[in-house]
This record gives structure tokens, C-alpha cells and sequence, in this order.
């Protein structure tokens, strides 16, 4: 008996929006399917769809899937669930110093900001992050963020941070580069999006489809404490704390998440939910007469001194408050000095594309005021 026609919507489900967990369970649902056949088949399903991704989109109607080795009574749930690329690059902006930064546009006309950062000098060879946004805008309000002044817009779905990464894959692959780092650092709070961000976590890191490392996926939080339990216990990607201020009074002024988690509380979650084996890594941006003083290098030393940790400064990035510049890279350099002196871990992240509005705390500004009432620039997924 010939498989039942499937019928088509407009708006179709979108494959990455489902781990292969729950492609299963869906599947499992069949009245001739079992627990185990429902995964075997949803594994199969996903090596079809993502795991060539780089090359192109997969075939995907009854004839690829029957050479893919999914038996015909799948084809009606799976044909529905469309593996396509749904964003659009709105902008392709390249800067001096190799960075891209990409606006994205979703069917809903919602913009969305990626950056691809390439580096000429990896631990063995060269390397490449993709900058991904969790949001669209972010309610957080943080004062050098020009996303906080954007506000929150909405959340962006699984497969909308799925296909950020598919998108910029394509785009390295037809550079001759290939993306080794991700680091959920964009628009938006990835913990007011724990649920999407960690199903597009499980999608990614798949072994039947893209199969990128986890320990190479860095997500990044203002300090939403009470989610940090919830990280830890469902990913092993890399956790990242904004710090930004040694002590609470600058860090309410700089981030209003602090009034609702202060650094103790803060801190105290990072050490009762860490693994063992596992670090987290302290971001700190350094403002010019506000936090960068060797006192408060002094302050910040002890107050990670009880965590496995590493700190990266991060000389501040031009932003909405015109009051929030970078130090001296003199002075930048003994802020550093001191933090070594006193046993913290430290590196630099020195900015990269800045001329492009894609350095940290730039998204959301000028390109997005440029081409958000049309789509004259926009040019077809990849």
C-alpha cells in the first residue's frame, strides 16, 4: 500500500525545533513503531537532513528519504517538518579586520544579528567563532549594550539559532574556513531562553547531524542565577558570566540584573551547580575610570578567588552611553598585570569588528535602522 499523501501547510513545523528525542517520541506514536524504532528512525532522519548541511540542503521528499533508508510509513510525519533554512541574510557586512556580520531576517520581517570572527592564529591552526543571538532585542537593559536599548522583541525559536549556524557554516565553507568555536554572546539573554537554547544546544551537538563538539559552544549570561542549576544538569556546553563591576553598587548601575541577583547570590549558584569538572569563565569589560582601577583588579581577584574560573577583560566597546569608554591599552595591560599577579587566569579579548557594529555590545544599532523597513537588500538562504 502506497504511503498516505501528506498535506502542506503554508506554515510548516520546522525539523530543528526538535531534538531527536522528541522526533522519536512523534514517531513512536505510529501504531507500528517502537520506542527503540521510533529513535533509530529519527537518527536516520537527521543524518539525512543536517548531516551533509554544509554542502547544500538535503532531498526531501519520499524518493530521498527511501534512498536515506526511513521507511515509507515515516514520510507523513516526517515530510511536514521542514529541514529548510528559513532566514534570509537581510546585510553582509564584512569588516577590516575579517570579521562578518550578518543581519538575518525571519518570514515574520524580525531581525536577527550573527557574527562570524575569524582568527589567522589557533592553538594549531586558524580558527573561526560564530557570535549567535538567543532573542530578538533583550529586556535586560544593560547600559553600554545597545541590544538592551533595543528591547525585548521576542525569543527566537530553536531552528531560528539552528539556522544562524547553518547560515554562517555555508558562508566559511565557500571562504575555505570552517566554524570551530560558538559563542551565544548576540542579541539577546540566552537564560530568559533556556528552553530553546538548550534543544538548539542538543540539535547542534547531535552526533547523527551537525555533530559540533560541546565543549566548544560557549553560552553567555548576565547572571540569571536561579538557571544555572538548569544549564549545568542539561548541557556540557561552556558557561560565561558578564561580570563587569567588583561590587554590587557599580554592578546595579551597570546591570540591572543585580538588584535581583547580587554577587553573592551570583557567585554562591556558580559554586553549589558547577560540576566538578567543570570551569566557568568570568567576563569583565573595563570602562575607563568606573572599573578598572588596580584596587578593583584587587576586588575582582577575590571575588573569584573561590570558583575554577578563568576572566577575560574586555576592553569596552563603543556603545549607547557616550560616559562608557575603554582605557588605555597601556593601562588595560596593568589591569591585567594585577589580576596575574594574584593568581587569576586572565586573557585579553582585544575588539574585533567594531567599523561594522558587530564588536561585544554593538548589535542592534545602525544596520538595523538601515534595512528594517524593506527587504531590498535581502538575498536567499544559502
Amino acid at each position: 500500500m502506497s504511503a498516505p499523501l501528506v498535506q502542506l501547510t503554508a506554515k510548516r513545523e520546522r525539523l530543528a525545533d526538535l531534538t531527536t528525542g522528541e522526533l522519536a517520541s512523534r514517531l513512536a506514536d505510529h501504531e507500528d513503531c517502537s520506542a527503540a524504532k521510533g529513535l533509530g528512525t529519527a537518527k536516520k532522519i537527521f543524518r539525512h537532513a543536517f548531516g551533509n548541511d554544509a554542502l547544500g540542503d538535503a532531498t526531501w521528499n519520499c524518493e530521498g528519504l527511501s534512498e536515506a533508508q526511513i521507511g515509507r510509513w515515516a514520510h507523513p510525519i516526517v515530510l511536514p517538518l521542514s529541514p529548510r533554512i528559513a532566514l534570509n541574510v537581510a546585510e553582509h557586512a564584512p569588516s577590516s579586520d575579517g570579521t562578518v556580520r550578518l543581519l538575518l531576517r525571519a518570514p515574520d520581517n524580525a531581525l536577527i544579528e550573527s557574527v562570524i570572527i575569524p582568527a589567522d592564529k589557533g592553538r594549531n591552526q586558524p580558527r573561526t567563532t560564530l557570535c549567535l543571538s538567543s532573542q530578538v532585542g533583550c529586556a535586560r537593559a544593560c547600559r553600554f549594550c545597545e541590544t538592551g536599548v533595543l528591547g525585548l522583541q521576542r525569543q527566537l525559536s530553536s531552528s531560528e539559532i539552528v539556522d544562524q549556524f547553518r547560515i554562517a557554516q555555508r558562508i566559511c565553507r565557500d571562504s575555505g574556513r570552517q566554524l570551530n568555536n560558538l559563542v551565544f554572546m548576540g542579541m539577546g539573554e540566552p537564560f530568559d531562553n533556556l528552553r530553546e537554547v538548550l534543544r538548539a544546544l542538543a540539535v547542534l551537538t547531535d552526533q547523527h547531524g551537525f555533530a559540533f563538539p560541546g565543549s566548544r559552544i560557549t553560552v553567555s549570561t548576565v547572571g540569571v542565577a536561579d538557571k544555572i542549576a538548569e544549564f549545568f544538569a542539561n548541557t556540557r556546553a561552556e558557561l560565561a558570566i558578564s561580570l563587569n563591576a567588583p561590587d554590587d553598587a557599580r554592578r546595579n548601575h551597570l546591570m540591572p540584573i543585580n538588584e535581583r541577583f547580587d554577587l553573592a547570590t551570583l557567585i554562591g549558584a556558580v559554586r553549589q551547580h558547577m560540576p566538578a569538572n567543570r570551569r566557568v569563565l568570568f567576563q569583565y569589560a573595563l570602562f575607563a575610570g568606573v572599573n578598572d582601577s588596580l584596587q578593583d583588579a584587587a576586588l575582582l581577584a577575590q571575588l573569584v578567588s573561590a570558583v575554577r574560573c578563568r576572566v577575560n577583560i574586555i576592553p569596552a566597546n563603543p556603545g549607547p552611553d557616550p560616559a562608557l569608554v575603554a582605557p588605555s591599552t597601556d593601562h588595560v595591560n596593568l589591569f591585567v598585570e594585577a589580576l596575574a599577579k594574584r593568581g587569576v587566569t586572565t586573557l585579553v579579548r582585544r575588539p574585533r569588528g567594531r567599523d561594522i557594529g558587530g564588536a561585544c555590545g554593538q548589535l542592534a544599532g545602525a544596520a538595523r535602522r538601515r534595512v528594517g523597513d524593506g527587504a531590498q537588500t535581502d538575498t536567499p538562504c544559502l
